[in-house]
């Protein structure tokens, strides 16, 4: 006799199909390739020849919107009343204060007269812009008088770029001095760059090469995520990569990109964006962290905190829409020192406990922290001015993502790995032993009844908690009622629900749901004690135990005792020993007709029902609509302990 074939074992992991997740992961080696030639070419870049000019400032005095300092006024100030500015530009912080700006230049080029000055600070409210020029020993030739800004629409700037850039003429020998009224609701900051257009147009090259490559590594990182997303269906990469998009977009709008081609005329906007994004960086960027280092299972306050930070961030990004700008932006970079401050300690916490991708979530970080110091030491002067230090926070953004990205890949294929190993030794497993029994049978035939005995046995067991299946407890039900309708004893019934299953096996893996199964059913059959009654898996999670001859009482007593001894029991996880519980529902009867069963297990049902609905881990009693409450056993006749 032979056995029916088994299927054909998978492939191993390396010759699988072409799935959406293995197409998504070479779309990452890609990308991981295009940001390596991006910084490549980045580091390659020499000293940008522009010339940043040495500034004077003052404050006017009074808050905003008190009476203006005239020009007049400004110009006839005593040197005493202005203050130098340190190199590579003012930066002041946040003030409500009117600022005016002093610089001089002397015109020494007898090759390049024309010259382009740039504010390169895209986020400034107002400028005032006076330039004067004046000839060597001669009375000033020319002034000019501008306003920029970005609550101007950006079709009235003078050059379209993204920063203010404004062309000026100055002839040999001649001075140029420049005089800017700065009124803004965002920090106050003031680098003035003055160019030749033949070093300008290369540096504008080069700034839009990498941005662009930076944008097209964050979308791709995004569209890399949404395959995963619609691949697997774990919230985790949907999360992720709105983070992507939500840092992306903050980016782009500090870099004045977003006001010069997605909304040129939305001046208001222009600001509120700045801070929307921010926000939504911080909720989006939590929310993630959260699931990617899971903290949950964990204590229960750094769940608390994590809804903390990404709530605070939800409901910043609420409030910009209707606060001052200069509040809000404050809030906003107020928040996200918070929520990076508690993703860092909850980031070493999960390290310390030995989660690998807490490690990864912890040096991606650091990598944009390091991109925010060069990007600050590239302001202060204290390093070479280039593509690469201008730009290292885009660079650091798009490796810490791209990083993330490899943990998740990682995370995903050891997942999937494992899957197909379990399936290709359950496989293994299954074809030995039907070739072992193909062996037996041909060898000795007079075995095959005792085998065929067994496989019938083996049917009425369950194959995860080896204990009777739902198929013998039918079986067993229809002759026990026949036999208590013959006696007139009663029949109790216990049905008995793990509480909160689905969250456990979701949490900690089929693995250890399977484990708390057979740990729930190895107990029961301890706390059994007659050998009459038959503890049996009703379904899923539930199991079903039939007590012949107990009444109500000592049924309730059997249920508690069971219910007491499962909570006591502790399951192993990856995390550590995971306590459960269990609901109970219990019905007692004197059946009188077979119908009688039905109206036993709907009593029972409904008992197990209420005791979920109350509460959970709790043991409810039911009397059958159509039964007669069976009478109080007799402890000397009937011994349920």
């Amino acid at each position: 006799m032979s056995l029916p074939a088994l299927p054909p074992c998978p492939a191993a992991p390396s010759s699988c199909p072409r799935t959406p997740a293995v197409l998504a992961a070479a779309l990452l080696r890609r990308l991981f390739m295009l940001l390596c030639l991006l910084a490549g070419l980045a580091a390659l870049q020499p000293a940008w020849a522009q010339e940043t000019l040495a500034l004077d400032y003052l404050a006017e005095p009074g808050a905003a919107g008190a009476q203006p300092l005239s020009l007049a006024a400004v110009r006839a100030l005593p040197e005493s009343a202005w203050q130098h500015a340190p190199a590579g530009g003012a930066s002041l912080g946040y003030s409500d204060k009117t600022h005016w700006f002093r610089a001089r230049v002397l015109q020494r080029d007898p090759t390049e007269l024309r010259r382009l000055l740039e504010i390169a600070y895209p986020v400034l409210d107002r400028i005032e812009l006076h330039l004067q020029v004046t000839p060597a020993g001669q009375p000033p030739s020319w002034h000019k008088e501008l306003v920029l800004g970005d609550k101007q629409a950006f079709e009235l700037r003078p050059v379209r770029h993204a920063n203010f850039v404004v062309p000026v003429d100055i002839p040999l020998g001649a001075e140029l001095e420049v005089l800017a009224r700065v009124t803004t609701s965002s920090a106050v900051q003031f680098p003035l760059l003055l160019w030749t257009p033949a070093t300008f147009h290369p540096h504008a090259e080069d700034t839009n090469l990498l941005l662009g490559g930076y944008l097209g590594l964050m979308f791709g990182l995004l569209a890399y995520n949404l395959i995963l997303w619609a691949s697997v269906r774990e919230r985790g990469y949907l999360l992720y990569g709105l983070w992507v998009i939500s840092i992306a977009g903050c980016i782009t709008s500090l870099k004045g990109l977003s006001f010069q081609y997605l909304w040129p005329h939305a001046t208001q906007w222009n600001d509120t964006a700045i801070v929307v994004l921010l926000a939504l960086t911080g909720a989006s960027g939590s929310a993630f962290a959260a699931d990617f280092i899971r903290i949950v299972p964990g204590p229960r306050w750094r769940r608390w905190a994590i809804h903390c930070t990404t709530g605070a961030s939800l409901l910043v990004a609420a409030a910009a829409l209707v606060l001052p700008y200069s509040v809000a932006i404050r809030t906003a970079i107020s928040s996200s020192v918070v929520a990076i401050f508690i993703l860092t300690v909850l980031a070493l916490l999960r390290a310390r406990e030995g989660y690998a991708p807490a490690r990864i979530f912890l040096l991606a970080f650091g990598s944009v922290l390091l991109g925010g110091v060069l990007l600050a030491l590239d302001k202060f002067g204290l390093v070479a001015r280039s593509v690469f230090t201008e730009n290292a926070l885009q660079l650091g953004s798009a490796m810490e993502v791209l990083m993330i990205s490899l943990g998740l890949a990682s995370r995903l294929n050891e997942e999937r790995e494992l899957r197909v190993k379990s399936q290709i030794e359950a496989l293994k497993a299954q074809r030995e032993a039907q070739e072992l029994l193909e062996a037996r049978v041909n060898e000795r035939t007079s075995a095959l009844e005792q085998a065929n005995r067994r496989l019938a046995e083996l049917s009425m067991t369950d194959g995860l908690t080896a204990i009777p299946n739902r198929r013998f407890l039918d079986q067993a039900l229809e002759h026990l009622i026949g036999e208590a309708i013959g006696s007139k004893r009663s029949l109790s019934l216990a049905l008995i629900d793990v509480d909160h299953f689905k969250q456990f096996n979701d949490t900690h893996g089929h693995l250890a749901g399977d484990q708390c199964l057979q740990v729930v059913a190895l107990e029961l059959q301890r706390q059994a004690h007659r050998t009459e009654d038959l503890v049996a898996r009703f379904g899923g999670e539930e199991f079903c135990i039939v007590m012949p001859h107990a009444g109500p009482d000592g049924a309730l007593t059997v249920a508690e005792r069971m219910r007491q001894a499962v909570q006591a029991l502790a399951v192993p996880t990856s995390v550590g020993a995971v306590g459960i519980t269990v609901s109970i529902g219990v019905c007692s009867l004197v059946p009188r007709t077979p119908e009688d069963l039905a109206v036993l297990l709907k009593a029972t049902d409904e008992a197990l029902y209420r005791a979920k609905r109350n509460g959970r881990n709790q043991v409810v009693m039911q009397l059958g609509d159509a039964a007669t409450p069976a009478p109080a056993p007799n402890p000397q006749a009937l011994d349920l302990r």
